[in-house]
């Protein structure tokens, strides 16, 4: 397993970020933890299992085979049957896919079923080291629901290893503590595991999480030495506190916990953020993590966009459909990249616009002696003008000092 990237790669000779997006999954067992209670070793569930699901930058050949939507859903009809010991998963993808089209009132279940992918089974490994990012899924999610992101990042020299939600047996994730350390546990695990490949740099590691994914995200960052930045997609590391009151309490425990209370982040942290229409009276506070755990944060919000946004199969059921492409995800998905690319990969100077139709852009500064929180508004495209982000800040961490630009410029005005 730890050759799973070396046992079919090949030197290319390219200088440019230019790659295919390999797709490989390994499965592996974690034996410090008991899974199934009350079982022995004569059960396949004893032990905690984990699919650990990878995206890295491949060459092509003429033998790649490019996943459907459907090999990827069919991921979690195999892995519900198997977590649980049943036949749960039957006709899974079928029905989610249908729910995802009702969802975004576009394409239908056939369609997005066959709607091909950019990830290529299997697909030869470039022969170099790329920067490792971890994705954390959101609640119950499963690891392809941002495949596009793990697409882009792959193509761009980046490998991925997203790490599914999967509570205590049977698998459900809940809101309580222990469940949550089930999925941040899984992602050292595999981590573990990965350590000694050597088309992966350790020195170049970063996090990213997705809703519920965002928080075990940050508890995760706080376990794991050398991690390099931390980007939330609407994490629920920012919890806001309303009429739930289970949910409150669940997250007051996660809160006072040592896991927690002891996260204190001196890398980059970029967040970005919906925008959507709320009641004034829905919610009581928010916990601001960002506040309270990191020193150097950026935060955007990305207007008019939904919690959901940030999922790619907002975007892909759309293109399987041929409806109004999802520029939000998009939005998203540039920032994000550049993000990596700057903090990762040392590119001080950031020259991608992150999208060439932005309309307007607005700046609030939060400055003190020990924090530095740029929060950004950015509008989905209305043709009037557009943005180019250069980024601007001196981050200290490991005693590396590495040199972050950031600052916001318009370029030039779009005719229509």
């Amino acid at each position: 397993m730890l050759l799973f990237l070396t046992s079919c790669s090949v030197t290319t000779g390219k200088k440019s970020e230019s790659y295919k997006a390999g797709f490989k999954t390994i499965h592996i067992l974690d034996k410090s933890r008991i899974y199934k209670q009350n079982t022995d070793t004569t059960d396949y569930l004893h032990y905690r299992p984990i699919d650990v699901d990878i995206w890295y930058p491949a060459v092509s050949s003429a033998t790649d085979t490019t996943l459907l939507v459907n090999d990827l859903l069919g991921l979690l009809e195999e892995r519900a049957d198997y977590y649980t010991a049943s036949n749960a998963g039957n006709g899974l993808a079928a029905q989610i896919a249908q729910l995802f089209c009702t969802g975004f009132k576009c394409s239908d279940s056939t369609r997005l079923l066959s709607f091909k992918t950019s990830s290529f089974k299997n697909a030869a490994v470039a022969n170099s080291k790329f920067p490792l990012i971890i994705y954390m899924t959101a609640f119950n999610g499963m690891s392809y629901e941002n495949f596009a992101l793990f697409e882009a990042l792959a193509q761009k020299g980046f490998v991925v290893v997203s790490i599914s939600s999967i509570g205590r047996f049977p698998g459900d994730m809940t809101m309580k503590k222990a469940d949550l350390m089930e999925q941040v546990n899984d992602a050292v695990a595999a981590l573990d595991v990965l350590k000694q490949n050597p088309n992966i740099d350790f020195n170049k590691i970063g996090i990213v999480g997705y809703s519920w994914g965002g928080l075990a995200g940050a508890v995760l960052a706080g376990k794991i030495p050398d991690v390099n930045c931390l980007v939330s997609l609407e994490g629920s590391e920012f919890h806001h506190y309303g009429d739930a009151k289970d949910e409150n309490a669940d997250f007051d425990t996660i809160r006072n916990s040592e896991d927690f209370k002891n996260i204190h982040l001196s890398i980059p942290y970029l967040r970005l953020e919906s925008s959507p229409s709320i009641q004034a009276n829905e919610i009581d506070s928010v916990y601001n993590f960002s506040a309270k755990h990191v020193d150097s944060s950026q935060i955007f919000t990305i207007d008019s966009a939904q919690h959901e946004d940030f999922d790619c199969l907002s975007l892909i059921v759309r293109e399987s459909g041929n409806c109004t492409i999802n520029q939000r995800y998009n939005s998203a998905l540039k920032l994000t990249i550049s993000f990596w690319k700057i903090i990762l990969k040392m590119k001080t100077i950031f020259q991608t616009p992150l999208n060439k139709k932005l309309i307007k852009q607005s700046r609030r500064n939060k400055i003190s002696p020990q924090r530095h929180s740029n929060m950004i508004s950015v509008n989905p495209p209305c043709c009037k003008s557009f943005y180019q982000l250069l980024f601007l800040q001196t981050l200290r961490y490991q005693a590396f000092v590495h040199y972050l630009q950031f600052s916001v410029f318009q370029l030039s005005i779009c005719s229509g």
